[in-house]
């Protein structure tokens, strides 16, 4: 246990490092760029997140699938980048051709060609970039893992302070920061691991990659929905709505990823984990004792979140007033995500990855039809809302196609009720009720009593742990 702790806590220095810097960053951005302009930098970041979840091709995720039974890792690891990386080298010449348009595909307007440019680079980058983390990640080297992922968003946030002091305070200043500064610190990682790109010896094995896209494409469409599910709402604001509205979005989306730090530290941490365990024949009891620890850890967090949520937000400038509003609702999007990570494990074990895609559609619909009834009139609350909704119909595909098709599961009993009083969290949030910190808390204390059994759990764990330390010593 001890070894399980050390590793979680190992992966978790990268998302925490990254946050505290995204902590640093979100404010000096906002305060310096008005809710339109970030709104419109925001539409850069969205295309390039839903373009780069579909060159993957699912290959990204069959790769640490295969990872512990191939021999040959360093063969894995250059097949499973081919194809990827091929179809973006595409891409990007497509994008050279094309600089007026894809600009205007961004930003609504044609004459932003450098922009366009610094698109076509980041997607190439972002793939070899995905693929040497993945390696150093299967390989359980946490902190090394989280190093780079610090620096990465380090960079970022030099190249933004530089921009938005001494050159511009436009969305072209989000823009160029970001492609920038994620160039230079991928560089740095391809020079740091150029080992892994080198091409002597390399075979192209023709029934590895066709395992990997066997594996990989039903993923890859699932990704590629479950992406268009993370941008319906901005896509939402963008035809029926403001810029402002869609700053006012992203900003509050950046205040959730408090949340998602804990995420990636935990998936990070866990994949590799589980798929050791499922070989290892571990008993069911630790899985579900993992499962209901996330829940307790994330919901906790979400109301601590919007008990101090006016503290929060005032770190965005007042100019982004609004965000109060939506945080719980996109707060629930990491929170069903990650707790989903310990209930989805039957679709993975059982190699059945096409599951994901009715997960996706089970997800995307809800999605879609409360977008076109909500966001017209309500904006970025109604966006939120639907973000939301569709988050925990997430959790609940990805958890009924494990428990009741694939594996033997476990209950969730506790899981709904609690996901039920988030909910109810979030709903009530969104309105401007005047003691809605007491009632924060005392929706705490009710997730708190339903999840008693579990924090029992926790405590005799620790004892045992403790007691067996003092009789060894």
């Amino acid at each position: 246990m001890n070894g399980f702790i050390k590793k979680l806590l190992g992966f978790s220095i990268g998302p925490i490092g990254g946050a505290f810097i995204a902590f640093i960053t979100i404010p000096l951005t906002t305060h310096f760029v008005s809710p339109n302009e970030y709104g419109k930098a925001s539409m850069f970041t969205l295309f390039q997140t839903l373009f780069g979840t579909f060159l993957y091709l699912g290959i990204d995720q069959a790769y640490t699938r295969e990872y512990h039974e191939t021999e040959d890792r360093m063969q894995l690891f250059k097949n499973a980048l081919l194809l990827p990386l091929l179809l973006a080298l595409t891409m990007f010449l497509f994008i050279c051709f094309n600089l007026r348009f894809v600009s205007h595909i961004l930003f609504d307007q044609n004459s932003f060609i450098i922009a366009s440019f610094l698109f076509g680079v980041m997607i190439i980058f972002m793939i070899i970039e995905r693929f040497i983390l993945l390696s150093i990640r299967m390989k359980e080297k946490a902190l090394e893992y989280s190093i780079f992922n610090i620096l990465i968003k380090l960079i970022i946030l030099i190249c933004t302070l530089i921009f938005v002091i001494f050159i511009r305070r436009d969305f072209l200043a989000v823009v160029y920061s970001a492609a920038i500064g994620q160039i230079v610190g991928d560089a740095y990682l391809i020079i740091r691991y150029h080992k892994l790109l080198n091409i002597k010896g390399f075979r192209v094995d023709k029934r590895l990659i066709r395992a990997l896209l066997t594996f990989g494409l039903p993923l890859a469409v699932a990704a590629s929905v479950a992406s268009l599910l993370n941008s319906v709402g901005r896509l939402a604001l963008r035809t029926w709505s403001t810029y402002d509205e869609i700053g006012i979005f992203t900003a509050t989306l950046k205040i959730a990823a408090i949340l998602s730090v804990l995420q990636t530290s935990f998936t990070n941490f866990w994949v590799p984990t589980a798929y050791r365990w499922y070989s290892e024949q571990k008993d069911i009891r630790y899985f579900k004792l993992v499962s209901e620890a996330v829940l307790l850890f994330m919901s906790v967090v979400f109301f601590i979140i919007l008990i101090f949520k006016q503290l929060i937000v005032f770190l965005l400038s007042p100019k982004y007033g609004d965000a109060i509003y939506i945080l719980g609702f996109l707060c629930l999007q990491p929170v069903m995500y990650t707790v989903s990570e310990t209930t989805t494990l039957g679709i993975v074990f059982s190699k059945k990855s096409f599951l994901n895609i009715w997960v996706s559609v089970l997800s995307i619909t809800p999605s879609i039809i409360l977008s076109i009834v909500l966001v017209p009139k309500y904006g970025a609350v109604g966006a939120a809302i639907a973000t939301g909704i569709s988050y925990i119909m997430f959790f609940w595909g990805r958890s009924f196609f494990s428990n009741k098709k694939n594996w033997q599961g476990f209950s969730l009993q506790i899981h709904f009720w609690t996901i039920a009083i988030m909910f109810a969290g979030a709903l009530m949030n969104s309105f401007d009720i005047k003691y809605i910190a007491v009632l924060n808390v005392c929706m705490l204390a009710v997730v708190l009593f339903i999840q008693m059994t579990t924090i029992q759990k926790i405590k005799h764990m620790y004892i045992r742990k403790k007691s067996k330390r003092e009789l060894s010593s």
